[in-house]
C-alpha cells in the first residue's frame, strides 16, 4: 500500500511537470507564430515599401537639385534673370545679401535676396507666380506693393526672398 501511494504521488508530480512543460511550449509556439506572421506581412509588403522608399529618394533628389549654392552668385542671379525675362520686368537692384549661420532648428541654409521691380499689375502677378511655382525652394520674407501714381498704372514691388541652399562649399 505504501508503494502504491508512492507511485500515485510520483505520477502526480510527473503529471504536474508535464503540464507545466506543455504550457511553456504553448507560449513559445504562440510567440513563434506571431513572429512568423509578422515576417510574412513584411515579405508581402516588401514591394510596396521598396516603391515608397524609391519615391522618397526621388523627392529628396529633386529637393537637393533645386537648392542653391551660396557661393555660385552667377547661377543664383541667373535664376532671377530668367524670371525677369518671363515676366518682362527688370529687377533694380537685385542683390544677394549675406546669409545667417545655420541653426539646429532649420534644416537648410537660407540665402536672402533683395529685389525691386516696376511694371503693370499683371507683370507683378507674373513675378510672384514664377517665384511660387519655380523650381527653387524659397520663402518671401517681406514685400511692399505700391501704386506708381494717380495717372499711371505702374506698380512697384519690393521683395526680400530667402532661397534654400546647400551649406557653403568654396571652389
Amino acid at each position: 500500500q505504501v508503494l502504491s501511494y508512492a507511485v500515485i504521488i510520483l505520477c502526480a508530480v510527473a503529471s504536474w511537470f508535464q503540464w507545466q512543460w506543455k504550457n511553456t511550449l504553448a507560449l513559445e509556439h504562440a510567440d513563434k507564430q506571431r513572429n512568423g506572421e509578422a515576417m510574412l506581412q513584411s515579405l508581402t509588403s516588401h514591394a510596396r515599401v521598396t516603391a515608397e522608399i524609391a519615391k522618397v529618394t526621388a523627392a529628396l533628389d529633386t529637393i537637393d537639385k533645386n537648392l542653391v549654392n551660396e557661393g555660385d552668385l552667377a547661377d543664383n542671379l541667373g535664376y532671377f534673370y530668367q524670371i525677369e525675362s518671363l515676366a518682362r520686368v527688370k529687377f533694380t537692384p537685385l542683390t544677394q545679401m549675406s546669409s545667417q549661420p545655420v541653426t539646429a532648428d532649420k534644416p537648410y541654409k537660407t540665402v536672402p535676396f533683395k529685389l525691386r521691380t516696376t511694371g503693370t499689375y499683371r507683370q507683378m502677378l507674373r513675378v510672384l507666380r514664377e517665384l511660387e511655382t519655380g523650381p527653387r525652394l524659397l520663402r518671401i520674407t517681406s514685400f511692399n506693393l505700391a501704386v506708381g501714381g494717380v495717372d499711371t498704372d505702374l506698380v512697384s514691388l519690393d521683395l526680400t526672398v530667402e532661397l534654400h541652399a546647400l551649406p557653403f562649399t568654396p571652389r
